[in-house]
């Protein structure tokens, strides 16, 4: 079947147009920059791309050198983040802090000194809220602790959104705050230790079918709850909010809770392998429920996914990008 990559949606107040403006893509080669990227092209969308091989955003001076030599643009995608796997995450919680914010408050400052022009989209997680057993909303952020396996990460994402509030206050700026689903999709991390949960059941899966394996092992808890959304509808996701809101944090998911073994289940499916789901007793668990209420953003825009979870997942299989 072909990739939902490939359809193109009908223009409307859910699918803004580009057409006519210019956009810079902090982290044009990670996950979702690199979709977004191809989104955009498929679109004929211009867009300058700021990739790792560009250099250490950690930097100021590369940060600096590189936003100054970029075009003067509509928009500032800023999509970098230094983020691991649950179990190896949970031990560098002051690596992933430390790194991470080094990045996000160099990103701010270019943005002032050099695009104070454009409108920055940065994009946050869930993690940086408290754990609760309700759907999150927006008032809810800064209200608790953060969950431990996620405290460096989370806080560094709180840096972020303050940061760019703080800024579009005092310098006259414009700036939006996404706080996305889990996403998965082509070009997803595949290294064990960066791959997002989602991708990396799903190539794991793969494997082990091709290896003839007659069971699947999952980590975690099958009842843990999480959002998830195929790349592409939350990049359509993103763009609905940006056309809509402004100067805000913004909850930009489909209000859609799914559990570990409902997904593990899907994945299964797409692959139309019969095994058993195994849940090892001592495996690393998070969060046990990570939903947020996203009726502010679903209710202004109108916007709703396109990918169902099974033909999102065999579109993510069939993709040439996997190695």
């Amino acid at each position: 079947m072909p990739s939902p990559t490939a359809a193109e949606p009908a223009k409307s107040a859910a699918n803004p147009d580009l057409a006519g403006t210019t956009s810079l893509i902090v982290g044009s080669d990670g996950f979702l920059g690199r979709n977004l990227a191809l989104y955009m092209d498929a679109r004929g969308w211009s867009h300058a791309d700021i990739g790792r091989a560009a250099g250490d955003l950690t930097d100021w001076p590369t940060v600096a050198r590189l936003f100054e030599a970029a075009p003067k643009v509509d928009r500032i995608f800023h999509l970098v983040t230094r983020q691991r796997t649950g179990q190896v995450q949970f031990g560098i919680q002051g690596e992933m802090l430390a790194i991470n914010a080094r990045i996000h408050l160099n990103v701010l400052e270019a943005w002032r000194l050099y695009q104070p022009q454009a409108k920055l989209i940065s994009t946050g997680s869930s993690c940086a809220y408290p754990e609760l057993d309700e759907p999150i909303r927006e008032s809810h952020y800064q209200t608790g602790r953060l969950h431990p396996s996620v405290r460096g990460y989370g806080l560094a994402k709180q840096v972020l959104a303050e940061g760019a509030q703080t800024y579009a206050e005092q310098y006259g700026l414009s700036h939006l705050h996404c706080i996305l689903a889990t996403m998965y999709g082509p070009h997803d991390h595949l290294a064990p230790d960066r791959s997002h949960f989602m991708g990396g059941m799903i190539e794991r899966a793969a494997r082990e079918k091709a290896g003839g394996a007659t069971s699947f092992t999952v980590w975690g808890a099958p009842d843990t709850v999480r959002e998830l959304l195929y790349v592409e509808d939350q990049i359509e996701a993103i763009l609905a909010a940006d056309a809509a809101f402004a100067n805000e944090l913004l909850n930009c998911a489909a209000g859609m809770p799914i559990t570990i073994d409902e997904a593990a289940r899907a994945i299964l499916e797409a692959l139309d392998w019969p095994a058993e789901i195994v849940y090892p007793p001592d495996s690393f668990r998070g969060a046990s429920r990570k939903v947020m209420d996203s009726s502010r953003f679903l209710e202004r825009t109108g916007w709703t996914p396109r990918v169902g979870l099974v033909e999102g997942v065999r579109a993510t299989l069939a993709a040439p990008c996997r190695t």
